[in-house]
Order: structure tokens, then sequence, then C-alpha cells
């Protein structure tokens, strides 16, 4: 039984790409657009999410965005 304060996240193909580049450094939605095979359009959707997540952060809303290594562990 899970606990009622554990939230599960679900990632799909476009995370876990997302995901991947992050942990070689910062990206931007228009450069994710040139390393994977999704919109650019959807790539900021599911970078929001994952900010809602706290997984990753929006440096200074500029768009660019990294892991937030302070609120998750992406390798467990």
């Amino acid at each position: 039984m899970e606990s009622p304060h554990l939230i599960v996240v679900r990632f799909n193909e476009c995370d876990e790409a997302i995901l991947s580049h992050l942990q070689e450094g910062r990206v931007t939605s228009a450069y994710l657009e040139t390393e994977i095979e999704w919109s650019r359009s959807y790539i900021t959707q599911r970078l929001k999410r994952l900010e809602e997540h706290r997984l990753v952060q929006n440096l200074g809303e500029t768009g660019l965005y990294e892991l937030d290594t302070n609120e998750s562990d992406i390798g467990s």
C-alpha cells in the first residue's frame, strides 16, 4: 500500500529523453528540439510538467532548464 504522502510520477519517453539530456547539463526547449524527436511545444509542455514535480527548474524564468538537485534524486 502506498503512503498517502507519496506522489508517483510516471515518465513517458519524452520525459526520459529530456531528463537524460539534463543529466549532461542545462538545456532549452529549442536545443532539445534538435536532439530528440518531439516538437518544441510538446517539449516545453513536458518541461513545465517536470518543473511542477520539482524535478527540473527554469532558471530565472528564462527557458533555460537544469535538474533540480535540491528536491529530487533522478537516479533512484
